[in-house]
């Protein structure tokens, strides 16, 4: 039964009446407050509101159609339900201070690959100092994201994921490594041609620089020597490479290639790269196969007066290294490609290569080297040929002279030592010409 008596209700409507009152003077002083904070930081709502849209908050507050009415109403009204003076606005006060609080804020909180992102998806100031970029250099995330596709979309790596039934080749790329190996790299590049601090560079620019370059001091697979990670990992490390020779004509970048293909390849940094640092590559940089590196170029424009960022022959350069990872203790694989690369490691040896830099300085001598495996079966084809005076032009598509050399050799043929010593100095010779032109 009711405390309050049936027939006297006096007490209990009294009761009604004032918690009524404290009701509405809650409100009135909850929306009072309301219309005080929101006076006193419209402006600052409608800056951080249009400031970002990547955030949290939600901008209902102010968008509203229904939102403003200060001209005959000295409170700045929430929305047309604030007529009544009993509305509920603890929803969109909520949202209010929400805004406020979260959008004024530096939104680079977000995080890719252990590093910063700012509003706009670029990598923060830890990532640029991590990699060795200069602080206004922009590297998009999205770009860290294609060499990712890239990495574990490359068809052998692919091959092998299917093969060990895993998702993931890599267990973590060293993403800042990668990127700092490969922008040292590129800047040196660019520095036989411009100061360091350019930064647009127009078509004209591009077509001014050289059509190849000689890289030395690149480390990779050596099963030689098996202390080397990277007869597991597979990867190259760039930390060390530098620009050795600049081919600034076409017949210098042809002449390279061709002195390392009659040397048997075995000349390591000799042959011409483009680097990614010519008109056509800079324009096709986005295009190729789905699982190549194509990165999204809308996120490094074109300037205004058409020219071209550091940041796009950047990507470029990206391309025609493949987007691929580098060496690093902390790029990782899946335990059973490692445990599976170990293995194949074992069984595995390498060829013969001299290094292009201790030709020049001396410390190995080319015709030694060559002699000695040319007697161990290099280069057959090209000695044959130049034992017999037979122009190597004259052996593209020569399937007859393709066949008269397989059963020369079939027969025991050998070249003669003098041969051998011959045609090494003839090497030789073309080398020493290219380097005097084009030595850095």
């Amino acid at each position: 039964m009711s405390i309050f008596s049936i027939n006297d209700n006096s007490n209990y409507t009294s009761i009604l009446s004032q918690a009524k009152a404290n009701k509405e003077s809650k409100e009135n002083s909850k929306i009072s407050f309301a219309n005080a904070f929101l006076k006193q930081n419209a402006s600052k709502l409608n800056e951080i509101q249009n400031a970002n849209s990547q955030t949290l908050a939600r901008s209902e507050v102010l968008n509203s159609t229904n939102t403003t009415n200060t001209s005959n109403n000295t409170n700045f009204s929430i929305s047309s339900k604030t007529n009544s003076p009993n509305y509920d606005i603890s929803s969109e006060f909520k949202n209010s201070i929400y805004t406020l609080k979260y959008k004024q804020v530096d939104l680079s909180t977000d995080t890719a690959y252990g590093y910063s992102v700012d509003k706009d998806g670029y990598m923060g100031s830890d990532f640029n100092k991590a990699a060795g970029l200069p602080e206004d250099f922009k590297i998009h995330k999205s770009t860290l994201d294609e060499i990712k596709k890239a990495a574990e979309n490359e068809p052998y790596i692919a091959d092998m994921k299917q093969y060990f039934g895993v998702s993931e080749y890599y267990t973590n790329i060293d993403m800042a490594e990668t990127i700092k190996q490969y922008y040292n790299l590129f800047s040196n590049a660019l520095g036989q041609s411009f100061p360091n601090d350019k930064t647009s560079f127009s078509e004209a620019d591009i077509n001014s620089m050289p059509k190849g370059y000689a890289i030395n001091g690149i480390k990779s697979m050596d099963f030689n020597d098996p202390s080397n990670r990277m007869n597991i990992t597979h990867l190259r490390d760039f930390s060390n490479s530098l620009i050795s020779n600049v081919y600034k004509t076409p017949e210098q970048a042809k002449e390279a290639d061709e002195i390392w293909l009659d040397s048997g390849y075995i000349i390591k940094g000799l042959s011409s790269e483009t680097l990614g640092l010519s008109l056509e590559e800079i324009k096709n940089v986005s295009k190729g196969e789905d699982w190549q590196f194509n990165p999204d170029m809308s996120v490094y424009p074109q300037n205004e007066d058409g020219s071209y960022s550091k940041e796009t022959l950047f990507m470029s350069f990206l391309k025609s290294q493949g987007g691929q990872p580098v060496e690093s203790p902390k790029t990782t694989l899946n335990p059973k490609v490692e445990a599976y690369n170990r293995a194949m490691a074992k069984e595995s040896f390498s060829g013969p290569a001299i290094h292009l830099d201790s030709i020049m300085t001396g410390k190995s001598d080319f015709k030694s080297f060559f002699r000695y495996w040319a007697e161990r079966g290099i280069a057959e084809g090209d000695l044959y040929m130049y034992e017999n005076n037979i122009p190597k032009e004259s052996a593209m598509g020569n399937w007859a002279l393709d066949a008269e050399i397989k059963q020369a050799l079939a027969n025991g043929w050998k070249a003669k030592p003098s041969t051998i010593d011959s045609y090494a100095d003839s090497i030789m010779d073309r080398l020493n010409n290219l380097i005097g032109q084009t030595r850095v």
